[in-house]
């Protein structure tokens, strides 16, 4: 097993070398840039807080940074690197065409490109003796080829690990495995949530030189390969569940997780394991499990109690349809075990919940083949929060938080809180507090959600009566008012009656803005009249008193 890699960043100013000289197995590289001010002008991005920035890494994973806020900040850089050791130089934020590279005299072709913000990509090019050479396998045996970029874990069989501490880089694993009589299974995974600013992490794989697999939209994934491969489930009368974690947490402890059949009497789970974590143990978990058709599913996760733990991301899917995906927060400093529990498949009110006390919601939504930012960019990933809706009470009084509530009764964040995948199927089953009245609750969809479709359930009998309103939706444990797309969740529900909801703050301030505006125009009239109404008593009073004017008249 290849031990996790430590990495230490040196932020620091890398002032320009003139005339600097390399002596020994040092060889000297050399960035130098050829931009104008005018063109770094035109080129800088919306966002501010994306700087051009230079890093240079090392052998040893040693990392030398800096950041360029000015145009002035920008000079050549100059540093002596071993001949014989493998660094890599990134450079970001800046157009290809106003820098160049060099090492011990030689012009160095820019490397792999990679999103870093709407204008200009970031750059990761190797220099120095960096080629990898693949192993020479034996006659009986097939190369294994795994090419990635980004920061993930990989784990083949049991046995090989390998870690990337540099987000733009481009690495490649080889081995040499039976080519007969043979199945692998090949992992992928990463620690990190998604972050729309990088680029994505993708990754291929190649067995006895032919391409096995290849995926650009992954928090997780697995592949078999081999001539020995057999369906993992029967299709026609199984399901397939899988279950992936990650979790790199240095401390000695456990997880332990349940796999149940709710249609069973048996209290004996279905499936269950334990996730050991620790130092020199491998971050990535998964499981598949076949169940058995329609059947109703209750899986149940659980942290131990303990201070200063982790914080796992963890992924749950039945079919290809993902039922959760989020990074959990079991409880620090907790004193007591915390879980989690996803319910899957094949639900009945009746199997699942108390129907005199409760209802079945059932979501089920579809997301587009194509999701693009706002400035355009294309993306196989969509942001979580580009998809936020939620189940809560459809009086947006009763939405307001109390001291004790941050969250809504179900939210999308509770399930997912990585990324969505485009052209994936994503569902939540739980049963929810039966309505009291007629309209007690709603489910709510921003309507800017990035979803082809959807449908809501209640009791298995799907809601149509979605209609346009303007409404107060949680996000990001967050109120605000926004237009949504509004299920009404009740028995007998009719459609929204906009003079019976809240007013939102927009038409509020326009109605308090109108309403003083009438009030100062009548105050002006008022005074108006006022003014003319002395006018006149003076002048009754001035012809009362001077007799000669009346006798002129």
């Amino acid at each position: 097993m290849i031990s996790k890699s430590s990495s230490t960043l040196l932020f620091s100013f890398i002032s320009a070398a003139v005339g600097l000289d390399c002596t020994g197995n040092d060889a000297l590289l050399q960035v130098k840039y050829n931009i104008t001010e005018d063109v770094w002008n035109n080129t800088r991005p919306s966002n501010i807080y994306a700087l051009p920035f230079l890093l240079l890494q090392d052998n040893e994973q040693q990392q030398q940074r800096t950041e360029y806020g000015n145009f002035t900040d920008l000079v050549d850089f100059e540093k002596c690197l071993p001949r014989d050791e493998c660094s890599t130089v990134v450079v970001a934020g800046l157009p290809t065409s106003t820098y160049d590279l060099l090492f011990d005299g030689e012009h160095v072709e820019i490397g792999a490109e990679f999103h870093y913000e709407e204008k200009n990509p970031v750059t990761s090019t190797e220099v120095g003796t960096c080629i990898k050479h693949p192993p020479t396998c034996q006659d009986t045996e097939a190369l294994v080829e795994v090419h990635e970029h980004g920061d993930t874990i990989l784990n083949g069989g049991s046995t090989s690990r390998e870690y990337s501490s540099v987000i733009y880089s481009l690495n490649s694993t080889y081995a040499c495995v039976a080519r007969e009589n043979s199945c692998y299974t090949f992992l992928i995974g990463s620690g990190f949530e998604w972050n729309p600013g990088y680029s994505l992490p993708a990754y291929s794989l190649f067995f006895d030189g032919s391409l096995v697999h290849t995926n650009d939209s992954f928090q997780f994934d697995s592949a078999q390969f081999g001539d020995s491969c057999q369906p993992l489930c029967n299709h026609d009368n199984e399901s397939l569940v899988k279950l992936f974690l990650y979790d790199d947490d240095q401390f000695d402890f456990e997880y332990k997780w349940e796999l149940k059949l709710l249609a069973d009497d048996s209290s004996t789970p279905f499936a269950s394991g334990e996730v050991s974590i620790g130092l020199n143990k491998s971050p990535l978990y998964h499981k598949t499990m076949c169940t058995p058709k329609q059947s109703c599913l209750s899986f149940l996760i659980s942290a131990p109690a303990a201070s200063g733990l982790n914080m796992p991301i963890y992924s749950l899917a039945t079919d290809d349809t993902i039922y959760r995906e989020i990074q959990w927060y079991p409880g620090f400093n907790s004193q007591t075990p915390s879980n989690q529990t996803t319910t899957m498949g094949s639900c009945t009110v009746n199997g699942l919940c108390d129907e005199q006390t409760q209802d079945l919601f059932d979501l089920q939504l579809r997301t587009p083949e194509e999701f693009k930012f706002w400035d355009g960019r294309s993306s196989v990933m969509i942001p979580y929060d580009n998809i936020t809706w939620n189940f809560d009470y459809s009086d947006d009084e009763k939405r307001v938080p109390p001291i004790t509530r941050s969250d809504a009764l179900l939210s999308a964040s509770q399930y997912i809180s990585t990324a969505y995948k485009t052209c994936s199927s994503y569902r939540t089953i739980e049963c929810v507090p039966k309505s009291k009245g007629n309209c007690d609750y709603s489910f709510n969809m921003t309507a800017d959600s990035a979803v082809e479709s959807y449908a809501v359930k209640k009791n298995g009998v799907q809601l149509v009566n979605t209609q346009g309103v303007e409404g107060l939706i949680w996000k990001n444990h967050d109120s605000f008012m926004t237009k949504l797309l509004m299920t009404p969740f009740g028995q007998s529900c009719s459609p929204p009656n906009p003079s019976k909801r809240g007013l939102s703050a927009g038409s509020i301030a326009g109605i308090v803005i109108a309403c003083l505006l009438v009030l100062c125009l009548l105050i002006c009239v008022i005074i108006m009249c006022l003014k003319r109404r002395r006018r006149e008593e003076r002048q009754n009073q001035r012809d009362e008193e001077d007799p000669l004017r009346e006798t002129l008249l």
